[in-house]
């Protein structure tokens, strides 16, 4: 009887090992494949809204406010606030501290077709610490922002 308990963990012991060898395949064909193609649109959302804030379009390096931002009154700007000098895009984040709602910047680059949140404030500041993105997409919380990509295998010219 312990003879047949050995080989049974032998046994078991071998299967998981398999299992994490395949699992760390999967993973990694994943990283490397997943969101590989360039983006030709990055979209940028607030809230719970379906529709996009604002639009940057990599192909033809152009950055579309699809509506303004409502904010409580009190606020000099409308957001969002687009700076097509710095390559910003400013939004008005949902955490507040002492009242005040806290702004997130989010930096787009066209060359690189990439976005990154470079400037927020939250608990954690874990929005700003996720890099930048060619295809991954960004979650802002509690800030409520989000950055979503889209490829489109029709945007060549030939």
């Amino acid at each position: 009887m312990n003879v047949r308990n050995k080989t049974q963990n032998k046994r078991d012991i071998l299967l998981v090992s398999l299992l994490f060898v395949i699992m760390g395949g999967v993973f990694v064909a994943f990283r490397l494949f997943a969101f590989s193609e360039d983006a030709s649109l990055a979209h940028v959302y607030y809230g719970s809204s379906n529709e996009p804030i604002v639009t940057i379009d990599f192909i033809n390096y152009r950055t579309i406010k699809n509506y303004d931002q409502s904010v409580p009154s009190g606020y000099d700007s409308i957001y969002p606030i687009i700076n097509e000098q710095e390559y910003t895009i400013t939004i008005l984040g949902d955490y507040t501290i002492n009242g005040i709602r806290q702004e997130v910047v989010i930096k787009y680059d066209y060359g690189r077709k990439s976005v990154q949140i470079i400037e927020e404030q939250s608990p954690n500041n874990i929005c700003s610490r996720e890099g930048e993105s060619t295809g991954w997409p960004l979650i802002c919380l509690p800030n409520r922002i989000r950055v979503e990509f889209e490829t489109n295998d029709e945007d060549f010219t030939v």
